[in-house]
């Protein structure tokens, strides 16, 4: 079926120079041992890899300006960054293959007279992991049905220094479940600030860094009173909302009756809905509500709007972003009177299913413990409560989501490949699919 390629000989002075690939972070050995290359096919307007990796036959198939828009030798990368120095400009529209060929881990390709553009370099291992259609069609996070619990000073010790170990671990639970506690963290104010950086640096908003969650007299904010607080994700109205939430149990006296934190798995209730509703989930991922925080009379007059529908998906189907935040809704606009009916239809009725979910988590937190789950994905809400002359205080901050995912892939990629001397670009990290909320459409 597949035709040998018949190898030539290669020019001596693309890989004379090791040192060039080295300071690429380009290592000579990169692809796992049970991978074999098999046949290699130029069809001139494609490349085919036909390989065994651990024993799996796999046919793959390159597109020539994928291939050369993904080139990993000097002349397309730049040493140093990696970042790409290709002029998109000079990339002809038809691009031909004249000759493939393998050298160490490497393909080397050289392209027709009339393309011009100099040799493309890809390693084996690169080729594999990156395969363009390769779909991802397994799951892509875990439902949240329960709590883990994570000690602060295994974390960290009471000297600073890092359990990296322990906090990939952290990261990865979030990643999958969307929510942790964190138990024995110091209730001293600012201390969730120490927390939260040990990911990454944090987030500031029109609540500021850091904010405190406790009944005021004239609240800016209806969780800085006393009345339940429905389902919802904070800062909904922002175009990148907060990434993971923190909320950290200062005081919480006993006599307060009620302000149970509740958190429910947004995904999953998505992809239930979809199941059960699949014209209303539809209108859902379409229609776009109006997300709003208008309020002048505050110390910082804010007035923010911002319209996108409650369910976002890539080009595959796949859930990619719940937004859902009731308390922060505006009116809708630029709606005709037929879509602004099948909105509500699916809206009033996805309110219910929420509502009915069988896997939601309430918990009272503890003076000491903090909440840490990612606002993207896990609806929060709190049930009213009576002080009683007692004092609710928690302190709360929240960290970029994109580097929170950044920071977990970093962690995966140095706690599995760091010491095998593994170039990050070539691998594939188990953590990559996961959905997070930002609307990646990987």
């Amino acid at each position: 079926m597949f035709k040998k390629l018949i190898l030539n000989p290669i020019s001596k002075n693309i890989f004379q120079k090791k040192e060039i690939f080295s300071k690429l972070n380009f290592p000579i050995k990169t692809y796992h041992n049970q991978v074999k290359i098999i046949n290699i096919e130029n069809k001139r307007t494609s490349l085919e890899l036909f390989v065994s990796v651990d024993k799996e036959e796999k046919l793959l198939c390159f597109d020539p300006h994928w291939l050369r828009f993904n080139c990993q030798s000097e002349n397309s990368r730049q040493i140093g960054t990696g970042q790409r120095i290709i002029p998109i400009q000079n990339v002809p529209k038809i691009l031909l293959i004249d000759s493939v060929k393998k050298k160490d881990d490497c393909i080397v390709i050289k392209w027709d007279v009339d393309s011009n553009q100099p040799d493309t370099i890809i390693p084996i291992e690169f080729l594999i992991n990156n395969n363009p259609s390769e779909l991802v069609n397994d799951d892509r996070y875990i439902p949240c049905k329960e709590i883990k619990f994570f000690e602060y000073f295994e974390l960290v010790d009471s000297n600073g220094n890092r359990n990296e170990t322990k906090i990939f671990e952290w990261l990865r639970h979030m990643m999958l479940y969307g929510l942790t506690i964190v138990k024995n963290l110091p209730t001293e104010k600012d201390m969730i600030k120490n927390l939260a950086e040990l990911i990454s640096p944090i987030q500031s908003t029109i609540y500021d860094q850091l904010f405190d969650v406790k009944v005021d007299q004239n609240p800016i904010n209806i969780a800085y009173s006393s009345v339940g607080l429905e389902f919802h994700m904070d800062l909904m109205y922002y175009e990148s909302a907060p990434g993971i939430q923190f909320l950290h149990c200062l005081k919480f006296d006993p006599e307060i009756i009620g302000g149970e934190s509740i958190f429910a798995d947004a995904f999953h209730i998505a992809e239930l809905f979809r199941q059960k509703y699949p014209d209303l989930f539809s209108t859902l991922t379409k229609i776009p509500a109006t997300f709003q925080k208008i309020h002048i009379e505050r110390k910082r007059p804010v007035y923010m709007v911002y319209q996108r529908p409650h369910i976002a998906l890539n080009h595959r189907g796949k859930i990619v972003a719940v937004n859902w935040a009731p308390p922060f809704e505006g009116p809708l606009t630029n709606l005709s009177p037929k879509e602004t009916k099948s909105y509500y239809r699916a809206y009033v009725e996805f309110a219910k299913f929420v509502y009915s979910y069988n896997k939601t988590i309430v918990y009272r937190l503890n003076p000491g413990e903090a909440a840490c789950f990612n606002n993207r994905r896990i609806l929060h809400a709190r049930n009213s409560f009576i002080p009683n002359n007692g004092i609710r205080h928690f302190q709360g901050c929240y960290v970029n989501i994109d580097e929170f995912k950044s920071e977990a892939l970093v962690k995966e990629f140095q706690m599995k490949y760091a010491n095998a001397s593994k170039n990050v670009n070539h691998i594939k990290l188990d953590l990559r699919k996961t959905i997070v909320g930002n609307q990646d459409y990987y």
